[in-house]
């Protein structure tokens, strides 16, 4: 009867996690797609492919710093479980100086990163002053975007998704209207879309903090912003316990960037068309994971909270209860692909030959949905649990697996080679991440 009652309570507290964040993340890549329908849409395939190459280049950078918002989702989570207002507190403020001192670095270092970017980068010269063009405006972004994964994180963290999708949809239909306007309103290309996104990432983090002091006068017995939280709030000490916890899940992610950039510059060897058509396919694979990672987050919440109170049972009915609805959502994914992947195509360029060409690899596409659910969904439990050895080890092991399949593969099959590298690599990761699953059940007894 208890399993029960746990279960129906758990599946109400995932749905007001998961469907929020679910519509939240979807509005990431919805951006994406808006980038490929107006870049797509211009005369030659150049601006697409620009846009493609400046957008994975800030993936690589903003992803190699996640966890700014994964450890404070997982660290928050489990000390709202203790209710630990205090800890609560000062996660935040130290989260969003360490963001803030990272975006400042990459701002800095702009000449250097984009130097490095374009060493590794084959393609026509025409391309890459595009790209460099967007990667200079939208680098000034950095540490408003960067500050807000921290809100982010430690809003979902507090189980506060309503307000997390709030920010996301501010964010990305500013963005949207904002790049409309300068591309087509004051005829801008590549320069229009990252002012749009700079614009829209500066005035979201302003959102976030909107919400949290407000979400903290009403809960929090002690100020967010009080004596008690900024006392000590510098020590050193503190900041380098935060950057150990966090320092496995940044190598998790930097491999997990560092896969997805070679994806796309291994593309380029294959042409600009070919490139274009890996980015517009690339964009339905990002709708996937977005949609898919609200279920991730819900039992990233769950998992973190469970942890902190020691609830061994509730953390299991959490895992089951999340991972049967991304299931589901896994396969309705696989469906829509399958019966208007083509559609979709034709609607984000009228470019006949990047059509043709997406359309050839569009199978990717339609399986990888029911081929990636268990990755994503493992990672929320391994983040709420704050597992970050485990998530490290499994990503190294996935990643090699990867780098010996681009050997042996893309000679043979060539673009479908490199399709087949990455969903082996999705594959790699959930296997070892199930394999230490037990563990995760260990720290909530």
């Amino acid at each position: 009867m208890t399993t029960v009652a746990n279960h129906t309570t758990i599946s109400k507290h995932m749905w007001q996690i998961a469907v929020p964040s679910i519509l939240a993340n979807l509005s990431t890549p919805l951006l994406g797609l808006s980038d490929s329908f107006i870049m797509g849409h211009l005369p030659h395939e150049r601006y697409l492919a620009a846009v493609a190459l400046g957008s994975m280049f800030f993936s690589i950078l903003y992803n190699g710093v996640n966890f700014l918002r994964m450890g404070t989702t997982g660290l928050a989570a489990q000390a709202h479980g203790r209710a630990d207002e205090l800890s609560l507190g000062k996660l935040l403020i130290r989260g969003c100086i360490s963001a803030a001192a990272i975006g400042i670095l990459f701002v800095i270092l702009q000449s250097f990163l984009v130097n490095l970017f374009f060493m590794f980068m084959e393609t026509e010269a025409r391309v890459t002053d595009l790209t460099a063009q967007y990667f200079t405006i939208r680098i000034w972004g950095a540490p408003f975007a960067l500050m807000n994964y921290v809100a982010s994180g430690w809003l979902l963290g507090m189980g506060r998704a309503k307000e997390v999708l709030y920010i996301h949809l501010y964010m990305n239909i500013s963005n949207i209207l904002l790049n409309f306007l300068f591309v087509y309103g004051y005829d801008m290309t590549a320069d229009g879309v990252a002012l749009g996104t700079v614009l829209s990432e500066t005035t979201a983090f302003f959102l976030s903090l909107y919400y949290v002091r407000r979400h903290s006068r009403r809960e929090f017995h002690i100020s967010i912003f009080g004596r008690d939280v900024l006392e000590n709030i510098l020590d050193l000490s503190a900041f380098k316990t935060l950057f150990s916890l966090n320092r496995d899940i940044f190598i998790r992610t930097m491999c997990l960037t560092l896969t997805l950039a070679s994806f796309i510059l291994l593309g380029t060897r294959f042409g600009t068309e070919i490139l274009a058509a890996n980015a517009v396919l690339m964009n339905l694979q990002n709708l996937t994971a977005y949609g898919l990672d609200g279920f991730a987050q819900a039992a990233e919440v769950l998992v973190g909270k469970e942890i902190g109170r020691k609830s061994k049972e509730n953390l299991r009915a959490a895992v089951i209860v999340s991972s049967k609805w991304a299931i589901f959502t896994a396969a309705t994914f696989t469906g829509i692909y399958f019966i208007f992947g083509d559609m979709v195509i034709h609607m984000l360029t009228n470019i006949e030959s990047i059509r043709e060409i997406a359309s050839d690899y569009m199978v990717w596409v339609i399986i990888l949905p029911l081929l990636s659910i268990w990755s994503f969904q493992l990672d929320g439990i391994f983040i709420g649990a704050t597992a970050g050895a485990s998530m490290r080890n499994g990503m190294i092991i996935s990643t090699v697996c990867y780098v010996l399949a681009i050997f042996i593969l893309l000679p043979l099959w060539g673009n479908h080679g490199l399709w087949a590298a990455y969903s082996i690599f999705i594959v790699t990761r959930a296997l070892t991440l199930f394999y230490k699953y037990p563990e995760i059940e260990k720290r909530a007894s």
